[in-house]
């Protein structure tokens, strides 16, 4: 079970990313989908993310009834999805990699950037250091976009809309019946 509430939380991560802006302060911390692997990631991919403000919530009315297809299309993508995430975190550490810059190190300079009240880095950031904060940001938004692509391009291949798909998820985390059926199609 810890496993598949990984993975949904991974799944959930490319819709709840959060559009990495180029100015000093970003809004939030880069998803999971840009962390580089195997370092820890900004934000713990252990925990269910939030739906994002772009995201259609789930449906207030009572659930809809999950069909065998769409288990078993659910599944497919979950593990396309983990593809996916398995790639973009390799590239992440490639880019951080790339500008010298430790994951450690990019943390610290990012939790300042949100929240400027927050305790100072452990030591003052360089102008140098602040010009490679600045390229793997933007290297990493680039990043963020062509993975939600390519989630999107599953969802369609798959033929789940993402408003389903989300209700799912949602569903998933609730009714035990229907994880077990989804974990029973992920072993497959």
């Amino acid at each position: 079970m810890l496993k598949f509430l990984i993975v949904s939380s991974v799944c959930t991560g490319f819709w709840v990313a959060p559009a990495l802006a180029q100015s000093p302060a970003p809004a939030q911390s880069p998803a999971p989908a840009q962390s580089p692997a195997p370092a820890q990631s900004p934000a713990p991919a252990q925990s269910p993310a939030p739906a994002s403000p772009d995201s259609p919530a789930p449906a207030a009315s009572p659930a809809t009834p999950v069909s065998q297809t769409e288990v078993e299309k659910f599944a497919s993508t979950v593990k396309q999805f983990q593809t996916i995430q398995q790639d973009a975190q390799e590239q992440a550490g490639q880019i951080l990699e790339g500008e010298d810059l430790s994951f450690e190190r990019f943390n610290e300079i990012l939790q300042t950037q949100q929240n400027p009240q927050a305790t100072e880095p452990s030591s003052a950031v360089t102008e140098q250091e602040r010009q490679k904060f600045d390229r793997v940001l933007s290297q990493l938004d680039a990043l963020r976009q062509t993975t939600r692509q390519q989630t999107e391009r599953v969802l369609e291949s798959e033929g789940l809309e993402r408003e389903r798909f989300s209700q799912i998820l949602a569903q998933v985390r609730q009714d035990a019946g229907l994880r077990a059926r989804i974990e029973a199609e992920l072993k497959q």
